[in-house]
């Protein structure tokens, strides 16, 4: 299933022509050398089996791998696996593995380490993996290099999320020792079958991988080694990527004010494309759980009183477009319009909050409530917190900003649930994962799972029947519906469908070949020296 990512050809003219630059004819790639890339913010762990998150993946997805990958349109292509069949009535999927896989210590990959991390990782402690293997009740191995799944029902999604970014394989002579995963020390040092080797994390700096001598792959990768560059400050990291001290930056890494003038540069380029797999959202969430927010009133008060254009003009630069629902417009098979909708309107705010009881002090103040900002996301989320300052207090709310290391964000709220409100991103993914709505996924200590206390019964069972259904016309019309509760309930405010950028050096080739672009394995990255 393919989608075209949307660009605004307004903001994005520069970015296309110079990502399109040079790309008439194919070379033959180079070997050698060091990429130096930017991610940014440093993750608190290595694994994204434990850690769903974007930032552990970046670093996860070039050391382990899946048993699938997606090429530019969606479709899948071996990798772990070299083929596989569906049963006529999708209860029974079998996986025919590769032959002579090593993990990095020099163990064999067999079958079993496909089954442990299903059953003991994608389905117990991956925030969407719940959902996505859900109906798995069986898996088998009759030897060493098949793998059978046995499902309770078909599940149409489980085929869209079996690369190393969802669905990463780990090996069970390492992590299946009795004792906690995620305390496992090889989280932070991980042993992978991927083309890149760990070699060093050095926290607060880089990650440095090497280039896996034994890889199945033959003569890939072609560099000698990738490090993963941690640059707190964003004045730096464009400075480190207009330099060339680092030649690749994913994921919007640098002040979305610089990207122009770093995309006129000859020996520099710029390209949207590579994220269509993730279909990134922004969104606001309110802990549900908690006054004021319980109140779906406060809730809708707030929806009208953001100015979510303000957002994306001033902020963002118009790297994206202001969302409807969960699932982005460009995603035209589950998409609909038809939800409920809150345009700014401030008056209708203050009448809102009114209803609800909330009316105005003597200094004209409704709340006082804390913002907690998403600072090690980057300056956009701080500029963020003080638009919302300023937008809030036209209503009488007082906001209180609050900053803290990611460490600590990703406690307070997916472990504590201490906070009122955020913002962050979400990836909904071309096959809808909509796992921050679904009531069963509030998992109190894993990351990135359902943060807000919602649930509705109708939703659940809603999202349930959409990762199974057979029937297209039918599943369709359950996203639809799906769409149109939570912008009722607004549990989670969308705010706009994020274009996301990638800057690279004009020497950087083949670095975002699949569906899931520079969060892929870098397998086929090579560097023009």
């Amino acid at each position: 299933m393919g989608i075209n990512l949307h660009l605004r050809a307004s903001l994005l003219g520069v970015v296309m022509a110079t990502a399109l630059a040079g790309t008439a004819f194919a070379q033959e790639p180079q070997r050698g050398g060091v990429l130096t890339t930017i991610h940014f913010p440093e993750p608190a762990v290595l694994s994204s089996g434990v850690n769903s998150g974007f930032v552990a993946a970046y670093v996860s997805t070039k050391i382990y791998e899946g048993l699938l990958k997606y090429d530019r349109k969606g479709d899948p292509m071996p990798v772990l696996a070299t083929s596989w069949d569906v049963a006529k009535d999708g209860l029974t999927i079998t996986f025919h593995l590769r032959d002579g896989v090593k993990w990095h210590d020099g163990q064999d990959f067999t079958a079993d380490d496909v089954k442990f991390s299903l059953e003991k990782v994608w389905k117990v402690l991956h925030s969407r993996g719940r959902l996505i293997f859900a109906n798995v009740q069986q898996v088998d191995t009759p030897d060493k290099l098949t793998v059978v799944l046995h499902l309770s029902k078909p599940s149409p999604a489980l085929m869209y999320s079996l690369n190393s970014f969802q669905a990463q394989v780990m090996p069970k002579h390492i992590f299946d020792d009795g004792s906690d995963i995620a305390k496992n020390p090889h989280i932070n040092a991980p042993i992978g079958t991927g083309p890149w080797k760990f070699n060093e994390w050095q926290r607060g700096s880089h990650v440095v991988l090497d280039r896996n001598e034994s890889y199945w792959d033959t003569g890939k990768p072609y560099p000698d080694r990738l490090v993963v560059r941690y640059i707190p400050d964003a004045a730096a990291r464009s400075a480190a990527l207009e330099t060339g001290e680092a030649q690749l930056g994913a994921q919007s890494p640098i002040p979305l004010s610089d990207v122009k003038r770093l995309a006129s540069l000859p020996d520099i380029k710029v390209t949207t494309e590579g994220y269509e797999y993730f279909a990134n959202v922004s969104t606001t969430y309110f802990n549900t759980a908690r006054k004021p927010f319980s109140d779906i009133r406060v809730r809708h008060a707030f929806a009208y009183a953001t100015d979510r254009q303000a957002m994306l003009d001033d902020i963002w630069y118009g790297y994206g477009k202001l969302a409807t629902g969960p699932i982005a417009s460009y995603n035209t098979k589950f998409y609909t319009a038809d939800v409920p909708q809150y345009p700014y309107d401030p008056e209708k705010a203050k009448a809102l909050l009114d209803e609800a009881g909330y009316t105005p002090d003597k200094d004209g103040i409704r709340m006082r409530l804390t913002y907690d900002v998403n600072s090690p996301l980057g300056a956009e989320y701080v500029r963020l917190g003080e638009l919302l300052k300023q937008q809030f207090a036209k209503i009488g709310v007082e906001l209180t900003l609050r900053t803290q290391d990611l460490a600590t964000f990703l406690k307070r709220i997916y472990t504590d649930y201490d906070y009122d409100f955020y913002t962050a991103y979400n990836g909904i993914y071309t096959y809808p994962i909509l796992s921050q709505w679904w009531g069963k996924n509030i998992q109190k200590g894993v990351p990135f799972s359902n943060s807000t206390g919602y649930a509705n019964p109708r939703v659940d069972e809603l999202i349930e029947a959409a990762q199974i259904e057979s029937d297209p016309a039918k599943q369709v019309e359950e996203f639809h519906e799906i769409q149109k509760i939570v912008m009722e309930d607004l549990p989670v405010l969308v705010n706009f469908e994020l274009d996301p950028v990638t800057i690279y050096s004009t020497k950087v080739h083949d670095h975002s070949v699949t569906y899931d672009g520079p969060f892929g394995s870098f397998s086929d990255v090579w560097i023009e020296r």
